[in-house]
């Protein structure tokens, strides 16, 4: 990876994330975003790595930390403990939530960027931004993670889905 790659981590809870991002990529800015107070300190205090950064999850950090080459999105697009029973999930976590905040993140990454997406209620091929982005096939990867996916009617899908990462088209 180049020095100066940007990376988001999405939801990056006490910041392990971030700290085994920066293994894989020893030369990258690491952004970790989380919407807990509490973890964002424990990150912060647990962290000696002037390239990895803490901030309140809003759009207005995320814009402004950004644009991204990768951003990831581990077991955060999701409410697992919730939809895992349901039939139906629009009551609880609604396809419209999942695309809206998708569709913000899709736009802060740079043509030719990663879009990894793990343990998501949904499948990122429903949405309208899918269009913009390719997959980038990974046999080793069996599937997209354990949460129950739904699709954009927010009924509950039985297939397996596969795909997780996916690169932004140049236009």
């Amino acid at each position: 990876v180049a020095v100066g790659t940007k990376i988001l981590s999405y939801g990056c809870s006490t910041g392990e994330e971030c700290f085994s991002l920066r293994r894989y990529f020893p030369n990258s800015r690491i952004i970790g975003v989380d919407i807990n107070k509490s973890n964002l300190r424990i990150a912060q205090s647990n962290n000696d790595d002037p390239n990895i950064e803490f901030f309140s999850s809003n759009e207005t950090n995320i814009k402004t930390l950004g644009p991204y080459h990768a951003i990831f999105c581990l077991s955060v697009l999701c409410r697992w403990e919730d939809t895992k029973l349901l039939q139906n999930c629009a009551n609880v976590y609604p396809f419209s939530k999942y695309e809206a905040s998708i569709a913000f993140l899709a736009s802060q990454i740079v043509e030719g960027g990663l879009l990894i997406i793990y343990n998501s209620n949904f499948r990122f091929e429903d949405t309208r931004v899918f269009g913009e982005f390719e997959i980038i096939d990974t046999p080793s990867v069996s599937d997209s993670g354990f949460v129950v996916k739904f699709d954009s009617f927010n009924n509950r899908v039985e297939t397996l889905h596969r795909p997780c990462i996916y690169r932004k088209k140049y236009q």
